[in-house]
This record gives structure tokens, C-alpha cells and sequence, in this order.
């Protein structure tokens, strides 16, 4: 008896062994992955692949999961001329990874039933990798590898996947015939309706693409993240397609190329906006695709004034830059644009290191030559939060003993504490308090500093530089000052101003000519650290201090420069000396400092001729004093180089041309005066829309409500907080 239940014991023990071994566990790991998916985490990857790897686990599904993971989709990261951003943060090493599992699913044979979707989806999944990164050869190889295929399903993805590669190259009547040889067939699905709305869409079958795309996005919306050819955008077509119809349908085409090295970069997706400042980052305003020669070709446009973007699967991206662009925005009235996308590779700094730690106040910044460079700028990168290293990332040109900025050499030497008397980048937070990184500026003792190199040509445009577009901060060369962070920085980094005054100031007690003490208190006094802290008088007798203690003027140069327009009438000659000592640095700050003197003075001819010499931008002022003098011509040409903004509207360039042809009366011309000069000499938020919502009332002429408008959405006055 006793030996029979041992046997039923052993039996059932080994019977749960089995099942715990072959079956809990596994579904255990494949849930928690699960679980770990749906919330975000990266953590997913890790119980992906030990699910992968477990004894038990079918091979193809097990691996295809684990690939997937490491991918997620293939949104874009979205590039315009003012701005990047959005997609997936995909290394380019999980890239290679999830590709080399698919290949090697791909020699396996799913005998089991229970395999075969999975085998299918990695064959897919692979499809959309190689148009994501624009690996046309392998997407060739691997069309071809399913038309041999015996599997129906096989067939058909690889077929659709054929169309949409004769689509994008403009054989539309190819892509067509395979549309039609599937669209009445039982292997018919999403994929073959997205094919088709494209084709539409490219046909200019504007109203039938729409319907299309509404059907897709009301019958797939469980799988809005899911990709197809490559990309998560067509899902969300049916979101933007309005603003298609009625803001951009037109006649009008943009063409030109997106390109590596001169190397053509396939399926690169084209998008469109209107110039109103912004962008957006989710594949709003497609109009356009690369083909196999990177070439591409816009929908047609209305008349008006565009942003022109591209998206790229942002893991392709971590050692490309882009050219600066020569046509920030188009102005097409009645006629085409053309503009090309140039990527280079990075250039390669030699000194410092990843990681470099200094003990001396000097350091060096070597790197590689680069072909065409005429000057090279060293940027130090600081952030909103230096203490985390997180938050608003700010570039700030470092200048030699001589104050350069532009290097014509391929090495440059610094001293970090006359890099300390910068002023950092400034950010004010919800309660109007200045960040940290404006006050701490660069190189406080133990954190750490990346550093950037930039390559530009005789014209002032950026030729490439050492940080991609798709920046790891941790992993690019970075400087370190050895030390601590002394009891004030900490209060500083806390952005407790009270407490860091009162810290330094007892400190400048025991000891006036402490270089930290004086240093710090210019920058909170001379800044202010919050709206109504400011104290210009302190700042300056410090900062003459300091001067004298330390030999250098530039922080006191720094401060002075920075004043407001009352500022500058109080001071007036203190602050022309600053000006004039900065013509021997940089130029065209000279010539921007020079304006703001003239304005304090009210001088409003200099103060525009002094921004209009100027070389390297043009600065909105230069805007509003040209239209102050009724010289609406040169304003006009002036909203060609300002930053995107709704001033670069096709309607502004309309109204200004009415007034030069058709002065406005003289009651509207001085309210309108009037305005422009409270813009010239600085106006605060709340005041500037008051003063809008006055003024909008008063003023009869058309054109200039027009001016008015967008000078209000430039302002940003339409935004509540």
C-alpha cells in the first residue's frame, strides 16, 4: 500500500514539475511581458527575450515577439526647418538586433499551425524594417523571397509590399494591377486599402482618397500604433485630411531630394505647414514620399506660405546631420518650389573624451578637419536642470581668452572660469522664478558638460557637425570639472535666490573678494531672479568689483548689455561702452546692442540703421521700424528671413504691398505708429494684448488689421496659460 501512493505521489509531483516547467512558467514570463508592454515599460524587452529563450517556447513566436519588442513601431521622427522631434527612441543597435531575429526566423519552416502567423507577421515586420531605414536592396531581396514562396499569404504581403514600392517609384498603373488582382479576394485587408487610398490620394482623387481613409480609420482603430509600409502615419490620415482639402489643395508642387553622403535615401516621408512659428510631430500634412533615387514630389499646394518637413525612422539618425537649410519656409503664389535634403555624417571630435575630468580651469577641444569648413564653433551644453542633467538643453558657443567664438583651426583652447561669466540659458517657470542654469551658467564643479562641434561654410550654413540628429547626451564626448558643489550652488540649483543673496553676501563680509560670491550675485542682482528682484545698481557695483579682482570686464559687459530700455536711459553711457567694446568680438551683436541704445534714445532712424547691417538674421524690430517709416517694400523683403512665424503669411505680403501702393490715412498710420513703437521698446504679455484689443477697434484700414493679426499670433497673444 505505502508503495503505491509513493508511486501516485512521484506521478503527481512529477506531473506538476512538468507543467510548471513547460507551461506556468513560460505563460508566466509571456504574461508579465505582456503586462509590461501595455504600460510603456522598457522593462518588456527583458521578459520578451528570456520568454524567447525559454526551453519550452515555440521558436517563432517566441523570437517574433522578442524582435517586436525591441522595435515598437515605426512612427517618425519628424525634421523642419524649426524644429524635430517625436517617433520612437530605437537604438540602432536593437535595430540590427530585431532585423537579424526576423532573418533568422525566416529560415525556419512553421510546421505547426500555431506558427504559421507568426512567421507571416515576422515576414512582414521585416518588410516594414526595411522601408523604415531605407534599405531598398534588402526590401528587393526579400519581395523576391515571398513571390517564390508556396504559403498564399506570403504571396500576398509580399505582393502588396511590390505595389507599394511601384506606388512610391510613380508607376502607378503597376501598383494598380496588383490592387486589382486581390481586391475582391478573401486575403484582401487593411493592408491592400491603404495601398489604394494612396493611390488615389497621388491621383489627385482627392474626395475618393478621403472616404478611403475614414473607412480605414473607423474600421482599424484597435490598431492606430500598428505599422504598415514601414510607417504608423496612414492610419491617422483620416485625423488631418480636412486641413488637406481645405488648407493645402492646390496646384502648386515642391520637388527636389533627400540624400546621405549623395546617396539616395528612400521612403523618406514629406509633410507640409502652414509657416505659423510651430510644428507638429505626428505625420500631420503628408504630401509626399522619396522614391528608390530619394527623389520626391509634392501633392499640389495652394497659394500661401509653407513649412516644408520630413520624417525618418529616427534610429537611421544618430550619426547624420542635416545641412542648414537655405529655404527655411515657400512662398508659392502660382508657382513650384524646389529644395534638398542633405544629411552628412558626423564630424569626429578627438579631444575631450567621453567622460574627460579636468582639475585646471583649461581644456582643449580638438577635432577632425572638415571639407568646405570656412569656421567651427565649440558649443558647451547646459540644461534647465543641471543638476539631473534634464530638462531644456541650451547651447552656448564657448570663447577663447581673445572672446572668439569662430575657430579657423581644428582646435581650440579655453578657460572655463571666463566661460563661468556667461550667462546661462535662460528659462522662467510658472511662478516666474529664472532657472538654475541661467545663474550656474557652465562648469560647476562635478557635473558633467557635453561638449559640441560645428562645421560651417564662407555663407554662415552648417555643414555638419559632431551631434546627430538623434542625440544620446551620455554618450558624446563631455567635460567634468573635479570637485564639489559648494553650499550656495546647491541652493542655486534649488533656485532658492533668498537664501543663495543672503549665503554670498555674508560671504563678500568675511571676504569681498571671493571671484564665487562675486560671481554668482552679479548674475541673480543683474538678471533677477524673478519678475520685480532685479537690481541693476548692485549688479554693476559688484561686477566692477569683480573686474578689478579678477582683471576681466565680461561679466560686467554681460550685465550691461543685458538691460531693459529704462536700464539703458539711466546708464546710458555704461552701456554705449559695453556696446562699443563689443565690436571687437561679434559683429552683428554689436550692430543688435547698438539698436537697442538708439531705441532707448528714442533715435528711431539709427536704431534702424544699425539693424539693418546686421548680416547673420534679421531681427524682428528691423519688421516694425521699416513699417514705422512707411518703407513696406524692405519690410516685406524682411519677412523672408524672419523665423517662421505667421508675419510670412501670403495675406501680410498682400496688405504690405496695398500700403506701399496706397498709403493709409493719417489717424490710422499714428495708432499704428504708435504701436509698433511699444513693440520696439519692449511691451509685457498682458499689456501688448490690451493694447491690441484696443487699438484693433480704432484702426479702419484693413491691411493694417491684417498686420495686426499676425503680429498678435506671432506674439503668441492667442495662447492662454
Amino acid at each position: 500500500m505505502k508503495i503505491k501512493i509513493k508511486i501516485k505521489t512521484l506521478i503527481l509531483l512529477v506531473f506538476v514539475f512538468t507543467l510548471t516547467f513547460t507551461w506556468v512558467i513560460p505563460t508566466t514570463i509571456h504574461g508579465i511581458a505582456n503586462l509590461l508592454q501595455d504600460n510603456g515599460s522598457d522593462k518588456a524587452t527583458f521578459f520578451y527575450e528570456k520568454y524567447a529563450s525559454y526551453p519550452t517556447t515555440p521558436k517563432i513566436k517566441g523570437n517574433y515577439l522578442y524582435a517586436k519588442s525591441l522595435i515598437k513601431s515605426f512612427s517618425k521622427y519628424t525634421i523642419f526647418y524649426n524644429g524635430w522631434g517625436g517617433g520612437e527612441n530605437t537604438s540602432p543597435e536593437d535595430m540590427e538586433r530585431s532585423k537579424k531575429i526576423l532573418q533568422d526566423i525566416m529560415r525556419e519552416i512553421p510546421y505547426k499551425d500555431s506558427e504559421k502567423q507568426y512567421y507571416i507577421d515576422s515576414y512582414k515586420m521585416l518588410l516594414d524594417m526595411t522601408i523604415a531605414t531605407g534599405d531598398i536592396e534588402m526590401l528587393h531581396n526579400w519581395i523576391s523571397f515571398g513571390q517564390k514562396a508556396d504559403d498564399e499569404n506570403l504571396m500576398y504581403i509580399s505582393d502588396v509590399y511590390n505595389g507599394f514600392l511601384l506606388h512610391v517609384n510613380g508607376d502607378r498603373d503597376g501598383a494598380k494591377k496588383i490592387v486589382a488582382k486581390y481586391e475582391l479576394s478573401d486575403l484582401a485587408d487593411v493592408k491592400l486599402d491603404i495601398l489604394k487610398a494612396e493611390i488615389s490620394l497621388f491621383e489627385g482623387n482627392y474626395e475618393e482618397a478621403k472616404k478611403m481613409y475614414e473607412n480605414i480609420s473607423r474600421n482599424n482603430w484597435r490598431e492606430l500604433q500598428e505599422s504598415n509600409f514601414g510607417s504608423t502615419g496612414y492610419y491617422a490620415r483620416d485625423f488631418w485630411f480636412d486641413d488637406l482639402m481645405k488648407v493645402f489643395k492646390g496646384d502648386n508642387i515642391i520637388k527636389g531630394t533627400v540624400t546621405y553622403e549623395g546617396e539616395p535615401m528612400p521612403f523618406v516621408e514629406i509633410y507640409v505647414q502652414n509657416a505659423d512659428g510651430g510644428f507638429r510631430t505626428v505625420g500631420e500634412g503628408y504630401v509626399g514620399i522619396t522614391d528608390e533615387n530619394g527623389k520626391f514630389k509634392t501633392l499640389g499646394l495652394k497659394d500661401g506660405v509653407y513649412s516644408l518637413g520630413i520624417g525618418v525612422e529616427g534610429s537611421i539618425l544618430t550619426n547624420k546631420v542635416l545641412q542648414q537649410q537655405d529655404k527655411p519656409y515657400f512662398e508659392l503664389n502660382g508657382n513650384d518650389g524646389e529644395i534638398n535634403f542633405e544629411f552628412k555624417n558626423t564630424l569626429n571630435i578627438k579631444r575631450p573624451v567621453l567622460h574627460e575630468k579636468i582639475t585646471g580651469e583649461e581644456f582643449t577641444v580638438a577635432w577632425d578637419e572638415v571639407e568646405g569648413a570656412t569656421y567651427y564653433i565649440v558649443d558647451i551644453v547646459t540644461y534647465s536642470n543641471p543638476s539631473e542633467g534634464v530638462g531644456t538643453i541650451y547651447y552656448t558657443p564657448a570663447f577663447d581668452e581673445n572672446m572668439k567664438i569662430k575657430f579657423t583651426e581644428n582646435q581650440a583652447t579655453f578657460n572655463t572660469r571666463l566661460i563661468k561669466e556667461g550667462i546661462g540659458g535662460m528659462s522662467i517657470g510658472e511662478d516666474g522664478i529664472i532657472g538654475a542654469n541661467a545663474v550656474l551658467g557652465a562648469f560647476v564643479p562635478g557635473l558633467e558638460y557635453p561638449i559640441v562641434v560645428k562645421a560651417y561654410d564662407e555663407n554662415r550654413n552648417l555643414i555638419t557637425s559632431s551631434l546627430p540628429l538623434r542625440a544620446y547626451y551620455d554618450q558624446i564626448p563631455s567635460i567634468t570639472v573635479e570637485g564639489n558643489i559648494s553650499d550656495g550652488e546647491k541652493l542655486i540649483q534649488t533656485q532658492d535666490y533668498p537664501r543663495a543673496i543672503e549665503y554670498y553676501e555674508n560671504i563678500l563680509k568675511e571676504k569681498p573678494d571671493d571671484i564665487d560670491a562675486l560671481r554668482y550675485l552679479i548674475k541673480i542682482y543683474g538678471i533677477g531672479w524673478k519678475n520685480g528682484e532685479k537690481n541693476i545698481e548692485r549688479a554693476i557695483e559688484l561686477a566692477q568689483k569683480y573686474t578689478d579682482v579678477s582683471g576681466s570686464n565680461r561679466l560686467l559687459i554681460n550685465i550691461i548689455l543685458r538691460m531693459e530700455t529704462d536700464e539703458i536711459k539711466k546708464y546710458s553711457d555704461l552701456y554705449y561702452s559695453a556696446v562699443a567694446e563689443e565690436r571687437e568680438y561679434q559683429i552683428d551683436s554689436y550692430y543688435y546692442y547698438l539698436s537697442k541704445y538708439y531705441i532707448a534714445k528714442e533715435n528711431w532712424g539709427d536704431a534702424r540703421k544699425a539693424l539693418q547691417n546686421i548680416e547673420g538674421y534679421v531681427p524682428v524690430n528691423l519688421f516694425y521700424l521699416n513699417m514705422y517709416f512707411e518703407n513696406y517694400t524692405e519690410a516685406d523683403v524682411n519677412t523672408k528671413y524672419l523665423y517662421n512665424s505667421p508675419i510670412k503669411s501670403i495675406e501680410v505680403k498682400k496688405a504690405l504691398k496695398t500700403l506701399e501702393d496706397i498709403p493709409p490715412h493719417n489717424n490710422d498710420k499714428k495708432i499704428f505708429n504708435n504701436f509698433l513703437l511699444k513693440l520696439v521698446t519692449g511691451v509685457q504679455r498682458e499689456e501688448g494684448k490690451s493694447l491690441y484689443d484696443e487699438i484693433i477697434k480704432q484702426i479702419s484700414n484693413s491691411d493694417i488689421k491684417t498686420i495686426l493679426n499676425a503680429i498678435y499670433l506671432e506674439r503668441g497673444w492667442d495662447v492662454s496659460y
